[in-house]
């Protein structure tokens, strides 16, 4: 009996050999492989910003202006609007331009603003044009707000130097008191409701969730395209020699023939992501990592070869290997989890290797 077992293991080790040759010299697999590192390296370094991202940076170009100029009282009162939650972005000061933009690049910010160098000699001249630079990428959803935000704190400054400067053209006189008055009003007329009456009500049965998740771009997209590479490296069960060979076996050997045929064709995708999710997003420990990575790879062999025999056909199986990949990137929490609008959603994320990986991580880590 052992002697017909280690005949068995000998024969599913050349098996596995002669497979794993064959993947090597195949372009295809090298194709996926190189697909795979550049598309993974392009949602690293051009990611649209967070659903929940709130961050917003400011610059000015004056680096050498006064805590009094009109600058710096426009950047602290944003800032302090911010830690006092008056708004609901949080503003922060950028050490430097080119910081700025790599953070609205990279999606770590929602967008930027950038003062002028002579942002405080324009605006005492009360010259608004061109003073402050928007900086936004084309995939920010709240950016138009932002804009607005900083726009009613530039014009509260801007409206006090228009009452300081302008009350002898507007009123015919510069009468120090109608100055004191005028600005009187300005401000009561900012921090009231008489302008602008808010009837503020609390509406019920909405869940508003404070804690904020943070996506894995990175590794979900890895998973997914190790999970497509097995698919199309599955499609050989229906064209080629391996599908001559297997038809050939009984369902034993053939259910050992397929995986094998599985596992030896997610070897190099699966090797090139880990790297890629090693360089491009370490914040798992490398044993946990590649214990995890290991074992959800050999659940997406599994997963695709069940698959493969729901479907034992050789075009309906080519034709849902698209459909499954849009659902993996909708259904599966990548870049925003969708579980967030349609709870049920969040079990059915489950079914996929990839989305049952996002989740593991999301619970231990």
């Amino acid at each position: 009996m052992s002697d017909k077992k280690n005949a068995l293991l000998r024969r599913d080790n050349m098996w596995f050999v002669l497979l794993f040759k064959r993947q090597l010299l195949r372009p295809f697999l090298w194709v996926i492989a190189l697909f795979m590192a550049l598309s993974v390296m392009a949602v690293h370094f051009v990611t649209a910003p967070s659903a929940n991202n709130k961050r917003v940076l400011l610059y000015s170009e004056n680096s050498g202006e006064s805590a009094y100029s009109y600058g710096s009282k426009l950047i602290d009162s944003l800032i302090t609007a911010s830690d006092k939650e008056d708004t609901i972005f949080e503003f922060e000061l950028a050490d430097t331009y080119e910081e700025l933009i790599e953070a609205v690049t990279s999606g770590s910010a929602e967008c930027g603003f950038v003062l002028t160098d002579d942002f405080d000699e324009k605006i005492a001249l009360c010259d608004t044009d061109e003073l402050i630079e928007y900086v936004a990428s084309n995939y920010t959803t709240k950016g138009e707000v932002a804009k607005e935000t900083v726009f009613s704190e530039f014009f509260e400054i801007y409206g006090r130097i228009l009452i300081d400067s302008k009350r002898a053209e507007i009123y015919g006189s510069d009468d120090e008191e109608l100055r004191d008055f005028l600005l009187a009003e300005y401000d009561r007329l900012l921090l009231g409701d008489e302008v602008f009456n808010a009837d503020y009500q609390t509406v019920e049965g909405v869940r508003a969730t404070s804690d904020e998740k943070k996506m894995q771009p990175v590794r979900g997209l890895v998973m997914i395209l190790i999970t497509m590479a097995l698919l199309l490296n599955g499609s050989e069960k229906f064209y080629g020699t391996a599908s001559t060979v297997s038809r050939a076996l009984s369902f034993k050997e053939r259910t050992r023939f397929e995986i094998l045929l599985y596992i030896a064709g997610v070897i190099v995708p699966a090797a090139v992501g880990f790297v890629l999710v090693r360089i491009l997003d370490p914040s798992i420990g490398f044993f946990a990592d590649i214990f995890l990575f290991v074992i959800f790879s050999f659940i997406a062999v599994m997963w695709t070869y069940l698959f493969g025999k729901l479907v034992n056909n050789g075009i309906s199986y080519m034709a849902w290997i698209s459909t499954l990949l849009i659902a993996q990137l909708v259904i599966c929490p990548v870049w925003q989890d969708v579980s967030d609008y349609v709870p049920s959603l969040k079990i059915v994320s489950y079914l996929f290797p990839a989305g049952a990986y996002l989740r593991i991580i999301e619970l231990l880590f």
